[in-house]
């Protein structure tokens, strides 16, 4: 059992085996159906041969029995070899016999239940030689009818006999009148027929076998030739040369074999190029976003630190402001009663001393406020100048994505052409084109991402120029504010030294700190104003921080796609 499953799996796998085979039943059914014309054709010639002898026997037996009805007494049944007539008969029969070429003649008797010979042509001593009947000769005298023998063999011969019945002058029938003709003729032609049919069903089926096997092969060998090359191609190498040159279909389609070959060629030396040159744009725009991001860091890192510089500078002008309206008040309480003059004097001097303190505190404070905005507004410049290069490359990489559609698009065309040989090239220019979808997604996203951050960036440029303005605008006033406190502390300390001028000094003094109360108050609002624009800054420039992880990400995952594409191209050899 297992070996006819194998044989049949080795059938449906060699086109050869299956031409030859299919030949092989071809002839096996015309050599059957040949075999079934000479049976019909033997059987109607052996029935024609049947009709003939029967026909043959009837005349010879007709003519018989005349010629014996002739002879005179050939009615009565003969009782020895004595008898007048038995010579007579027996003459006249062997005459019969040699005239009409008959094998034998005879007459049997089966009166009084003893069946034998009377008269045999050409055998001396036949009378009274026992001979049992057959079932014919038996129907022959009880029907009285002329009955026919069919062929028989026996240890003389094949023989085909014709009885007809004998009746004594009573009327009585007591045996037969009988003839044998040579039938050898009807089987020996059968046999010769079906002998022939056979030899040449055998001959016709050898001769087919063998062409069958020769123009299978003759027809498989350009295709076996073209299956290996494809196998080659399977494996990956592209250098596969194919040795068909005939003119017929098969040598077409390995022509348009060979085109698909070399186009398969040129795309996979596209996509190998392409992949190469996706791979280093993706290290190059790796580096420009790792550059960008840790400069976005950077802004990050100093928009922070201004942010808590502003911070303390609020603190301590909301101080200096509250300090200044309780000297003030001292003023006024001095302009009011000077009994407490020389308390209120002491007290102002130290409170002078105090502010003077917190307002170099803020100038310094202002100063580092200054150079931190400086240095943010020159890093979202070099952020910006980042985008910028950032841009230009996601364009060439859109650009190779695009090629790269294109050219799995043409793939997808070639390997459609030539049909179910070009499915697994199909199914690669599908993966690539795949790939080519992916990078322009993933290049759509970046450019997304980098013209928000180039908006983001341009946003930090001008909160960092309107925070520079107003640290220039603090830092004037801060400068003043010093001045003042220098001119209130060299007063207070020739205050007892002058106590004649001390109304008017307390006057231009409470002037000067009412203008020093405003001045306060709207560096105040300016810091505060400043402490949001810084607290925005820093959102952004986290924000730009974490748009540049996403940027670095997807050139990952971009990097990552070129990979895979050089993995699925580089089994092929082209050269």
């Amino acid at each position: 059992m297992k070996k006819s499953i194998f044989n049949f799996k080795w059938l449906r796998e060699h086109l050869s085996v299956k031409i030859a085979f299919s030949i092989f039943l071809l002839q096996l059914v015309t050599c059957l159906a040949f075999a079934a014309s000479g049976y019909l054709s033997q059987q109607n010639l052996s029935d024609k041969l049947l009709e003939q002898f029967d026909k043959r026997l009837q005349t010879e037996i007709q003519i018989a029995a005349s010629k014996l009805a002739d002879i005179p007494g050939s009615d009565k049944e003969l009782t020895s070899t004595e008898d007048p007539n038995y010579r007579i008969i027996k003459k006249e029969l062997e005459s019969i016999k040699a005239s009409h070429s008959l094998e034998n003649i005879y007459i049997l008797s089966g009166s009084q239940n003893n069946e034998r010979i009377l008269v045999l042509s050409d055998v001396p001593e036949d009378f009274g030689t026992p001979y049992p009947f057959t079932e014919e000769m038996r129907e022959a005298v009880s029907s009285g009818k002329t009955m026919l023998s069919p062929i028989y063999e026996d240890e003389y011969g094949t023989h085909k006999s014709v009885f007809v019945p004998l009746s004594n002058e009573k009327g009585e029938r007591y045996g037969i009148l009988g003839i044998d003709l040579d039938a050898s003729v009807v089987p020996d032609t059968a046999a010769v027929s079906q002998y022939t049919t056979i030899i040449i069903s055998l001959i016709v089926l050898v001769i087919g076998t063998v062409m069958g096997i020769f123009f299978g092969r003759f027809v498989t060998n350009p295709l076996r030739k073209l299956m290996d090359a494809a196998d080659k191609i399977a494996l990956g190498d592209m250098q596969a040369q194919i040795g068909v040159r005939s003119k017929d279909e098969i040598g077409k389609l390995a022509v348009s074999f060979g085109v698909m070959i070399q186009n398969l060629k040129s795309l996979i030396q596209q996509v190998t190029n392409s992949s190469a040159l996706i791979a280093e744009t993706s290290v190059h725009l790796r580096q420009s976003v790792n550059e960008t991001a840790n400069s976005a860091q950077q802004v990050a890192d100093s928009t922070n630190r201004m942010n808590d510089g502003i911070n303390d500078i609020v603190e301590s002008v909301s101080r200096s402001n509250y300090n200044i309206s309780d000297i003030d008040t001292e003023i006024k309480d001095v302009t009011d009663g000077m009994t407490n003059i020389q308390h209120i004097t002491s007290q102002v001097h130290s409170e002078s001393d105090q502010g003077q303190q917190l307002v170099e505190s803020t100038l310094r404070q202002m100063d580092v406020i200054k150079q931190a905005m400086l240095h943010s507004r020159e890093a979202a410049a070099a952020l910006g100048d980042r985008s910028q290069e950032i841009s230009e490359i996601i364009s060439i990489i859109s650009e190779i994505s695009n090629q790269t559609n294109l050219l799995a698009l043409n793939a997808s065309i070639e390997a459609a052409r030539v049909g179910e040989l070009g499915r697994g090239f199909a199914v690669v220019a599908g993966e690539v084109k795949k790939l080519a979808a992916q990078s322009a997604q993933a290049a759509l996203s970046v450019s997304e991402l980098i013209s928000s951050t180039q908006a983001n960036s341009q946003l930090v440029i001008e909160r960092i120029a309107e925070g520079n303005d107003a640290v220039e605008q603090g830092h004037s006033l801060i400068t003043g504010t010093y001045e003042n406190f220098k001119g209130i502390y060299s007063g207070v300390t020739v205050f007892s030294e002058h106590a004649a001028q001390i109304r008017q000094a307390l006057v231009k003094v409470d002037d000067s700190f009412g203008d020093i109360t405003g001045a306060m108050q709207q560096i105040s609002g300016i810091t505060q104003e400043q402490a949001a624009g810084t607290e925005q800054v820093a959102a952004a420039a986290q924000q730009q921080s974490a748009s540049m992880q996403e940027i670095s990400a997807a050139i990952e995952q971009l990097s990552a796609l070129s990979v895979d594409l050089q993995q699925s191209v580089k089994h092929f050899k082209i050269a």
